[in-house]
């Protein structure tokens, strides 16, 4: 039985939130291959029974790490937008939610850490694609459908916008997180990207008043 930091029995969904956090730890330090069933279950100070009858292979506890991470990055992105804000803040405001997110430390080793292992095991990276890119591309995509309806964004496909947004808040800050060229990156920074992304994505996809203002 997996127990709390103080031996107190843990409920169903206690226990099932520890387990990701002991695998999720453990996946980041030694990776999926080195990662197995009886060292997270050693780590949690039970046994491999208990740990399988909640998830019934190492793939699907690593699916559920990915969701719980993916659901996490979604949630912090999509918060709660600025009052009465005008459409381009709202768009800078998005790409630096995106960014910080993307820049925070679990991120930066999750991504790491599918990168490293997507060669020799090819179903975490299709894993990662389907729970990771391809939600947030649905995601994105009903958020820039409404802008579209709503007229601030000219007439286009929205799963394109969509792409095109979460690439330009892929890029190069990122890529410098992840290869340690830096190790933290300041909120400043941040915006000033940000605010990059959202001239670069407006000039591109906004209506004729917000692309002329971007590309000014």
């Amino acid at each position: 039985m997996f127990t709390g930091k103080d031996g107190e029995k843990l409920s169903s969904e206690a226990r099932h939130d520890l387990i990701l956090d002991v695998a999720h730890r453990l996946f980041i330090r030694d990776g999926y291959a080195g990662t197995s069933m009886s060292r997270i279950a050693g780590e949690l100070g039970g046994s491999k029974t208990t740990l399988y009858n909640h998830f019934p292979s190492k793939k699907d506890l690593f699916v559920a790490v990915t969701d719980r991470e993916t659901a996490r990055l979604l949630d912090a992105v999509f918060g709660t937008e600025a009052a009465g804000a005008d459409f381009k803040t709202r768009i800078i405001d998005l790409a630096r939610r995106m960014l910080g997110a993307m820049l925070e430390d679990e991120m930066v080793e999750s991504y790491r850490l599918i990168v490293a292992e997507s060669g020799r095991f090819p179903e975490i990276g299709h894993t990662a694609y389907a729970m990771a890119l391809e939600r947030g591309v649905v995601r994105f995509t009903a958020y820039f459908a409404r802008a579209i309806d709503e007229g601030y964004l000219r007439r286009c496909n929205a799963a394109h916008a969509a792409e095109h947004f979460i690439a330009l808040a892929s890029g190069l800050l990122r890529d410098k997180r992840v290869w340690n060229v830096v190790t933290m990156v300041p909120e400043a920074m941040i915006l000033a990207e940000a605010g990059r992304i959202a001239n670069t994505f407006l000039a591109a996809f906004g209506n004729d008043a917000l692309s002329r203002a971007a590309r000014a």
